[in-house]
């Protein structure tokens, strides 16, 4: 058996029936006709297949109508290529607008199948196609801010980067449709700029709806919004403390600004009306000069402009001035007393002034007030020292300080040294003003030294008033002569 085995012609018998048997179980089926088992191809429908415009000018066209935007296939092939093109996606359908015009045409599709497949039919076969020419306008960007700012906080005007104005491209029936250009910010709570913020810009319509085939260029910009605080002008007011050192004075001040902004939340702005942080020690001041002072924020107020004021001064040595026969008001008398000035005995005092010349020229009586405060005194005699009120850079001469004599009654008697005939004074206790009739304590020709006649003599007039000169002998109204009265009206404190 092996010796036959090992025959070559056996060899070649048995290669030949085995290959016939396997070509047996390859072709034979034994629930198929030999007519069935040849057939290897199918055909199959494909529904839905989206339909791509290729080779379009959109910078000058715009596609208005695509019609039908699919198309239904009929495809052929064998069941293993149609198992691997099982999805829409792989089967491309085109219509090549690259040679269309404006207005409306119909145009075939072109169909691109999945290899080993084959078109049977492309239903439609061509489609209806619309081209409409674009319009480029140019349109001013618009910022819109949303939210609030911090407390008191304004707005201020937006600034678009690089510039305001973009162009805006579209097809011309919805040109005439964009009301809006522009973006949206938020500045809710902010209470710094907002500034290098990056927004993209949409075209909106009237009704709000935003224009999708609009191309804006630039379609992203940069913005920064303003946020200012509220601002008030106030008045500068410079306060003063101390003297400047014995004989000198100022003779001319000038600061750089008389008014200054602050900057802060309104409610804190209503507070104030005025300025009046800075304080200049004249002790300190020896010479002319120039100084700066800081000007600080008071509270909740956030900044100030400008934070710094100059100021330039001239010191010279102090003059002194006379000014003769001023009035003196009363002040803070208690109700249902009454006051009588009885010495000097016309009510009326010299007071010394000292200060630069060129300041002293411009002060006069008027510029000048001096003060007697009789709060709480009681019924009596007293010495009442006087107050001046003087304009800036006007002192009292060192050494001359002013008193009064002051006579008080309780409104149902005569005051000491006062005779009825020449009246206590008006109703409230105030010295006659000009025009009241007050008697003439010289009607008999002579001078009585410790009356008071002389207290409503000038009938309560300044210095500027007549003098009283027909008494021969005597000059009751000048200064000179209250010095050499004798003084034994015991009104004024002196025995």
């Amino acid at each position: 058996m092996d010796k036959w085995l090992n025959h070559p012609t056996a060899l070649k018998i048995i290669s030949l029936v085995i290959g016939i048997l396997m070509w047996a179980v390859v072709h034979f089926d034994s629930e198929k006709t030999p007519s069935t088992v040849a057939t290897l191809t199918e055909t199959r429908d494909i529904d839905g297949v989206q339909i791509k415009p290729i080779g379009m000018d959109d910078k000058n066209y715009a596609l208005r109508l695509l019609d039908p935007e699919e198309v239904h296939l009929t495809v052929r092939g064998s069941r293993s290529d149609l198992l691997i093109a099982s999805h829409n996606n792989d089967y491309q359908v085109t219509v090549d607008l690259s040679k269309a015009a404006e207005g409306r045409m119909v145009l075939p599709v072109k169909v691109s199948l999945p290899r080993g497949l084959e078109l049977i039919e492309a239903r439609p076969s061509s489609v209806t196609v619309v081209l409409e020419r674009l319009l480029t306008k140019e349109f001013e960007v618009q910022i819109h801010a949303e939210g609030t700012p911090g407390k008191g906080y304004k707005l201020g005007q937006p600034l678009v980067k690089p510039n305001g104005r973009v162009h805006v491209t579209l097809p011309e029936d919805e040109m005439s449709q964009v009301a809006f250009v522009g973006g949206t910010v938020s500045v809710d709570g902010e209470e710094e700029t907002v500034g290098d913020k990056k927004m993209k810009l949409v075209a909106l319509d009237k009704d709000g709806n935003e224009l999708t085939d609009a191309v804006i260029s630039p379609s992203v910009v940069e913005v920064e919004i303003p946020i200012t605080k509220p601002f008030k002008k106030l008045p500068l007011q410079v306060g003063f403390t101390g003297s400047l050192p014995e004989g000198l004075a100022i003779s001319e001040f000038k600061q750089s600004v008389d008014a200054i902004t602050v900057y802060g939340p309104q409610d804190a702005l209503d507070k104030v009306e005025f300025y009046d942080g800075l304080t200049i020690d004249l002790s300190q001041l020896k010479q002319s000069g120039t100084m700066k002072l800081d000007i600080k924020p008071g509270q909740d107020i956030a900044t100030v402009d400008p934070a710094t004021v100059t100021f330039d001064y001239t010191i010279v040595p102090a003059q002194t001035k006379l000014l003769p026969k001023l009035p003196v008001t009363l002040i803070g008398l208690s109700d249902g007393l009454k006051a009588q000035i009885t010495l000097p005995e016309d009510a009326h005092v010299d007071a010394s002034i000292s200060g630069a010349g060129n300041m002293l020229a411009q002060v006069g009586a008027k510029d000048v007030q001096l003060v007697a405060d009789l709060s709480g005194l009681g019924p009596g005699t007293h010495v009442v020292p006087v107050e001046m009120h003087l304009p800036r850079f006007i002192d009292q001469t060192p050494g001359s300080p002013l008193s009064i004599s002051v006579t008080i009654s309780d409104g149902t008697t005569t005051p000491a040294g006062v005779t009825d005939s020449e009246g206590a004074g008006t109703p409230d206790g105030s010295l006659p003003t000009d025009g009241q009739p007050a008697a003439d304590p010289n009607a008999d020709g002579g001078s009585d030294p410790t009356s008071d006649g002389g207290a409503t003599s000038n009938n309560g007039k300044s210095s500027d008033d007549p003098v009283n000169t027909e008494q021969p002998g005597t000059d009751a109204g000048t200064h000179e002569n209250q010095e050499t009265q004798p003084d034994n009206n015991p009104a004024n404190g002196n025995p």
